[in-house]
């Protein structure tokens, strides 16, 4: 009996042997995906440290693929035609070239992704290596991003460099604007730029899969004389009244910045009408000289600009002037409707004409509007104004609220004139609120990233370890099933004979250990996938928002509202991720090895220092 029992310890710490040795394992990859085109390297690894002896090898269907067994480096150049499902066999042998240990890793080629597309329009214009443009002549551009990768519009983001410098927001004489994935240019091309003569525009769209695509817009900028132009608008009419002098603006500016001289033709001499170097025509009659020349009205005069050096580029108008005998009611000429934003103040001109009197004669007020809209005057020139208004005007609906208001113009004698005009009051962005919830938001997926990553290497760790405790239990049942089931070839009354019911026993152990020691390790690895799928959403969303320069919380690009849609749906998403991480602690409570830990805790009155590490940090 004694012999049985010393048989029986000799192999049981001979299977125990065995899995020691099954304990070198040899480490490679599960999985890698790589794009078509590129390079995939990874290491085979296992513990050489006492291991000299043993030697690598390896087997692949990929015919061009290179591996150091020294090094234990695989590499493989991929191209168009590898894309799907590849794999290699690495094996660990003994001396005597038995396999010790074997690793697989299955490597998939996917295609590359499309990059997105940059079209112009008008086309005709981009049709040679240049974009040739006019000087002086204005031209509205847009630049439009898509993708093949996406059906969404949001999903590609456009944005542009000009002349190579990152800090040159838009240029003289254009302004450019980003509007979701387009780029909007309106430009007069100016002298100067004609004899700089060339500038470049680059812009980049970057789609939802970080395709990227970066196309470069040269424009030649082509000079040519141009006639001068009206600064202002000119009227056909005007009105003149005894003893008040009659000014019109009939100033103008030159592209070319040629010299232009001015003049006038006027078939009267009286009361000196002129027009000075600024091209400022005035006339001014006393009662008794609009009395001597009554029968010449109305009167027709030409006032005339042109280039001092080339007569052939002028601009004229001919203008008819009437005479005022009686009191004429001041005339509003030009009061729109107004649309604000919350967060701008409101300056917008209204132009009043009263050929009797001066404006600062005549008296203004409005009826049913808002306290923040006043009018002031500034020398010769009337406005409506506003202080920055605030963010509370539009309600939590958006919907813009208006104002209809009436503006009243009175003269010394009474006479009026009225006019209704609407004021639009559209939500504002509140640049410093959306300031500090954009810092929150990065700051709170920052905190959040560390415990995830903490704890998805926590899991892995732990499939890594059942992985490797179950394949030495394998081994184990293995023998001992094989030695149970050659026991009737075992002569009676020998040791072997007498050791089977033992063995049987030990099969019977190990088995239901293998059975039940690794039940939920399924679970795991679907917790694991599932904190992964939590990382991956917020560093998707936390890489979309760092395609924003946003420097501080007056920056203008806080009013992009692709950005503040962005902000909002990712804090949105965040309050849900939170929930999906309190329904995964639960469930990683539940789990066997946690639940042992948390009893072996209890047991050492440590129950406050068990932390979990995607639960903590958020």
């Amino acid at each position: 009996m004694l012999r049985i029992k010393f048989l029986f310890i000799f192999l049981f710490i001979g299977s125990f042997n065995l899995i020691a040795q099954n304990e070198i394992v040899l480490e490679s990859p599960a999985l890698v995906e790589a794009q078509a085109g590129e390079g995939v390297v990874f290491l085979v690894k296992y513990n050489k440290e006492g291991n000299q002896q043993l030697k690598l090898t390896w087997k692949s269907d990929i015919l061009n693929a290179d591996f150091d067994d020294q090094e234990g480096e695989f590499y493989w150049e991929t191209g168009a035609d590898d894309l799907g499902l590849h794999s290699a066999f690495f094996y660990l042998k003994d001396s005597s070239d038995n396999i010790i240990s074997t690793s697989k890793t299955l490597i998939k080629v996917n295609a590359r992704p499309s990059v997105p597309t940059i079209d112009m329009e008008p086309d005709s214009l981009d049709s040679r290596a240049f974009i040739k443009l006019l000087q002086g002549e204005p031209y509205n551009l847009e630049f439009i991003a898509s993708t093949r990768n996406s059906r969404n519009v949001d999903d590609v983001v456009l944005t542009y460099i000009w002349n190579n410098n990152t800090d040159l927001t838009t240029i003289e004489k254009a302004e450019t604007h980003v509007v979701g994935n387009r780029l909007l240019l309106d430009w007069t091309p100016s002298q100067s730029q004609a004899a700089k003569k060339y500038f470049d525009l680059d812009l980049i769209a970057i789609d939802n899969t970080n395709a990227v695509n970066r196309r470069k817009y040269r424009f030649q900028i082509v000079g040519q004389e141009l006639p001068p132009r009206l600064r202002n608008n000119v009227n056909d009419t005007y009105i003149i009244t005894a003893d008040q002098e009659l000014d019109i603006d009939f100033s103008v500016y030159d592209p070319n910045n040629d010299p232009v001289v001015y003049s006038v033709d006027i078939p009267l001499t009286v009361g000196a009408p002129t027009i000075n170097e600024n091209g400022i025509f005035t006339w001014k009659l006393s009662s008794m000289e609009m009395s001597n020349i009554s029968a010449e009205f109305p009167v027709t005069i030409k006032l005339k600009a042109e280039e001092a050096e080339d007569s052939q580029h002028f601009v004229e108008k001919e203008i008819t002037v009437l005479k005022s005998e009686q009191n004429d009611p001041p005339l509003i000429t030009k009061l729109s409707n107004l649309s604000i934003r919350e967060g701008y103040d409101i300056k917008r001109r209204v132009f009043i004409q009263d050929n009797n009197h001066p404006i600062e004669e005549l008296k203004y007020s409005l009826e049913n509007e808002p306290d923040w809209l006043y009018v002031q005057q500034e020398n010769d020139r009337l406005f409506l104004m506003s202080d920055t208004l605030d963010f509370d005007i539009v309600k939590a609906d958006g919907i813009p609220v208006q104002f209809d208001v009436l503006f009243t113009v009175t003269d010394p004698e009474g006479a009026t004139d009225s006019k209704f005009f609407t004021v639009t009051v559209n939500e504002g962005v509140n640049t410093e609120k959306l300031y500090g919830q954009l810092i929150d938001y990065q700051r709170s997926t920052d905190a959040l990233l560390v415990g995830l990553r903490k704890q998805i290497r926590e899991l892995d760790s732990r499939v890594q370890r059942n992985q490797r405790l179950k394949k030495g239990l394998l081994f184990t049942t293995f023998f001992l099933g094989s030695f149970s089931a050659t026991g009737a070839f075992f002569e009676d009354h020998t040791i072997a004979n007498e050791a089977i019911p033992y063995a049987g026993a030990l099969l019977a152990i190990t088995s239901s250990v293998n059975a039940l020691a690794f039940n939920q390790e399924n679970k795991v690895i679907n917790l694991k996938g599932r904190l992964e799928d939590v990382e991956k959403s917020i560093v998707r969303n936390k890489s979309y928002l760092n395609t924003y320069s946003i420097d501080n919380q007056t920056d203008d690009e806080l009013r992009n509202s692709e950005l503040v849609n962005r902000v909002q749906s990712y804090r949105q998403a965040l309050i849900e991720q939170r929930i999906e991480l309190r329904r995964l602690e639960d469930e990683y409570r539940e789990l066997n090895y946690v639940q042992r830990k948390v009893r072996r805790f209890n047991r050492k009155g440590k129950a406050e220092n068990l932390r979990w590490s995607f639960i903590d940090t958020i």
